[in-house]
């Protein structure tokens, strides 16, 4: 089991932190928006209740060292700008999943950018992974573009890989691997 403990991950902007309690109404607002959910694998929150469960069980990741979820704060003014995880860690095969959702008012100003280099470098090199694999829809075109300027690339399509809203949804299998960039 990785030790998941860390400090705070700083940036120039942002603050990326463990989730807390307080946090619930701002990542409901989040979770809630259908326009940051679109490209997501389930739908939109609707209940307080949801974002006190997803808080409760990023605690419990955290501790168990499953997983690696955390808020991203804006250290401008102290919001809530996103989220993003590493989870299904695997410390024996030196792997983990990213994901990441960043609020509608912080989009196109490179911030998803800075946070996910941040959360890079505290997995390959804090948490000695190797490889960091991302889930995108194909029509996440700004997801996509993001994940090929960190050095990801593109493995394969997953069809039919997750079902939301009644509705299936496929996703490009992305991955960053330390081998493709010695």
């Amino acid at each position: 089991m990785p030790d998941l403990r860390l400090s705070d991950l700083l940036t120039e902007r942002l603050r990326l932190r463990a989730l807390r309690p307080g946090d619930a109404p701002d990542l409901l607002a989040l979770y809630a928006d259908p326009e940051v959910m679109r490209h997501w694998i389930h739908p939109p929150w609707s209940l307080l209740a949801q974002a006190q469960a997803a808080i409760d069980e990023a605690q419990r990741d955290l501790t168990s060292g499953r997983a690696l979820h955390l808020a991203i704060e804006a250290r401008l003014d102290g919001r809530l700008a996103g989220s993003c995880a590493l989870y299904d860690i695997a410390p024996e095969q030196r792997r983990a999943t990213l994901g990441y959702l960043l609020a509608a008012p912080y989009w196109g100003k490179g911030m998803a950018r800075e946070a996910l280099q941040a959360m890079l470098g505290h997995g390959l090199g804090t948490l000695g992974l190797e490889r960091i694999e991302a889930e995108v829809t194909p029509h996440n075109v700004a997801s996509q573009s993001l994940l090929a300027r960190l050095g990801f690339r593109r493995e394969r399509r997953l069809p039919a890989r997750w079902h939301v809203g009644g509705a299936t949804r496929d996703v490009d299998l992305w991955a960053f691997t330390l081998a493709c960039h010695e």
